[in-house]
C-alpha cells in the first residue's frame, strides 16, 4: 500500500482520537460544574475524574447521591458539554464492547455510537421531563 492510500485513515483515527480526548475533558468539566453546584468541591472532582476516569463516575455517582439538590439547573455550556462528554465517552466505551479488539474497527464503530449517544445523553441527563440523572 502506498502512504496516499493511508492517509485518509490516519486522518480520521487523529480526528476520532482527538473526539475521544474532548469528550474526556467535557465529562470531567460536567462533573466538577455539577459538584460545584452541589457544593461539593468541583476541582478535586474534576482532578479525581481526569485521573482515574474509570472509577470517577460511578464514584461520583455514588456520592452524588449524599449531595444536596441544585439551586439552579445547569446552563447551556454545561448540558451541552456535559451531555457531549457522556455520550461520546459511552460511544467509545459501547465500541469498545461491542467491535472486535481491531483498534481501526474500534474507530469505525464509534463514529455512527458517537452521533447516536450524544444526543440520547443530551435527553437522559438534561431534559427536564427525561431527567433521570438531573436535579
Amino acid at each position: 500500500m502506498s502512504s496516499l492510500t493511508l492517509w485518509p485513515w490516519a486522518a480520521l483515527a487523529l480526528v476520532i482520537g482527538l473526539v475521544l480526548l474532548s469528550s474526556t475533558v467535557c465529562l470531567c468539566y460536567a462533573i466538577g460544574t455539577d459538584a460545584n453546584a452541589r457544593g461539593a468541591n468541583g476541582i478535586a472532582w474534576a482532578m479525581f475524574a481526569i485521573l482515574f476516569l474509570p472509577i470517577a463516575v460511578p464514584a461520583y455517582g455514588a456520592y452524588r447521591t449524599r449531595l444536596p439538590a441544585r439551586d439552579e439547573p445547569p446552563g447551556s455550556t454545561e448540558r451541552r458539554l456535559g451531555a457531549f462528554g457522556i455520550g461520546a465517552t459511552t460511544a467509545f466505551v459501547v465500541s469498545a464492547l461491542v467491535s472486535p479488539p481491531d483498534p481501526f474497527t474500534q474507530l469505525l464503530y464509534a463514529g455512527p455510537l458517537v452521533v447516536v449517544f450524544v444526543p440520547l445523553a443530551a435527553v437522559v441527563c438534561y431534559e427536564p421531563g427525561w431527567r433521570g440523572l438531573g436535579s
